[in-house]
């Protein structure tokens, strides 16, 4: 694992596991705003938990977001926004997003059936990438371990971006996951759950141990 590895604890919905992560070292702390999820935080109960963290350090989740949604999120104080992607997302789509956040702040997250066919014209688009595992019944959050060789290759491709694993990180992976990717951020989620947006707090501790170890 690479020592500058970052860890992003995402779905958060409770403010105790948002203490516990912040406890433990994590890195970023994703709210996920995309009403479909079951991991779905209104910008009302999310308001006061932002006071416990530095909004560089927050992530704002959503899937195909509107114009509108975005100004939204802006006007809310997000400075970090991870745009999942539908696989057959627009040219106009990735411009539009591109023209509402900066690069350093757009975190993409293309739906991605084959990492080996990565449409490399997306890189214009961000700075940071962020890889899950492909679904076709559902975009990000499946729970799945992808294929961390692939995800190697293809940020060793292109390391004027940062590349973000997601996918099926747990506390038993994590640190192979990390080795195996060389990925520059690690992002956890149902791995550490034991109910959609319930972090589990033991599971949390023994993540955050393993990857000190």
């Amino acid at each position: 694992m690479k020592n500058s590895a970052k860890v992003k604890i995402c779905g958060i919905k409770r403010r105790e596991d948002l203490l516990n992560a912040k406890t433990l070292g994590a890195d970023y702390f994703g709210f996920i705003l995309y009403e479909k999820s079951p991991r779905f935080i209104s910008f009302e109960v999310l308001k006061p938990l932002l006071n416990d963290i530095p909004l560089d350090r927050v992530v704002f989740v959503d899937v195909m977001p509107s114009k509108e949604k975005i100004l939204q999120m802006q006007d809310f104080g997000c400075q970090n926004f991870q745009i999942h992607t539908h696989e057959k997302a627009s040219f106009s789509d990735y411009e539009s997003y591109s023209k509402l956040i900066k690069k350093e702040s757009l975190w993409l997250a293309p739906q991605l059936k084959d990492l080996n066919n990565f449409n490399e014209s997306l890189l214009e688009f961000a700075d940071n990438f962020l890889i899950d595992t492909y679904s076709k019944e559902q975009i990000g959050g499946t729970g799945k371990v992808g294929d961390w060789s692939a995800f190697k290759e293809l940020s060793s491709k292109h390391p004027n971006k940062r590349w973000i694993l997601a996918g099926g990180l747990n506390p038993e992976n994590i640190k192979d996951a990390g080795i195996l990717s060389e990925a520059e951020v690690l992002d956890v989620n149902s791995g550490i759950e034991d109910a959609p947006g319930i972090k589990n707090k033991e599971a949390l501790k023994r993540l955050f141990d393993n990857i000190h170890s």
